[in-house]
């Protein structure tokens, strides 16, 4: 396999302290419980994140590809719950995707192959909380 890119990313502090990127372009967040009041980002942002800007970037590349000049947008919603029979925590996680100028068939068609090639996407995989949805596209 032929690498591209690689990053090292560190957390020894969890949800309450500061995770980093290491590297010459070292990139710190300060992280909190997504329950808590404090100042932070937790797991949900940035998996949304994650998913949002890998998936939007494919689509954006496979129009390209095609000579096609649209622009895409993708927004992800993510909740973090309880299942009430097991009290297992899980995310459910909800894509939004959506191409300007094009009809919401053709555009659907553009989405489910980036779906299928978004590395975030494959990640995520048959996770049975996570799926995506073409919507018509707004600002």
């Amino acid at each position: 396999m032929k690498r591209i890119y690689h990053t090292e990313i560190v957390n020894d502090q969890g949800l309450n302290g500061v995770a980093y990127v290491k590297g010459n372009h070292e990139l710190s967040v300060v992280t909190s419980s997504p329950t808590s009041l404090a100042a932070g980002t937790n797991p949900e942002q940035l998996i949304g994140l994650s998913w949002a800007t890998c998936f939007n970037s494919t689509i954006e590349i496979l129009l390209q590809s095609k000579g096609i000049e649209k622009k895409a947008r993708v927004d992800v919603q993510i909740d973090y719950c309880e299942d009430e029979n097991t009290k297992e925590h899980l995310f459910e996680m909800k894509a939004y995707a959506a191409i300007d100028g094009l009809h919401l068939e053709e555009a659907r068609s553009y989405i489910d192959t980036a779906a299928q090639r978004c590395p975030v996407s494959k990640i995520i995989g048959d996770y049975p909380y996570a799926s995506y949805e073409v919507t018509p596209y707004s600002e």
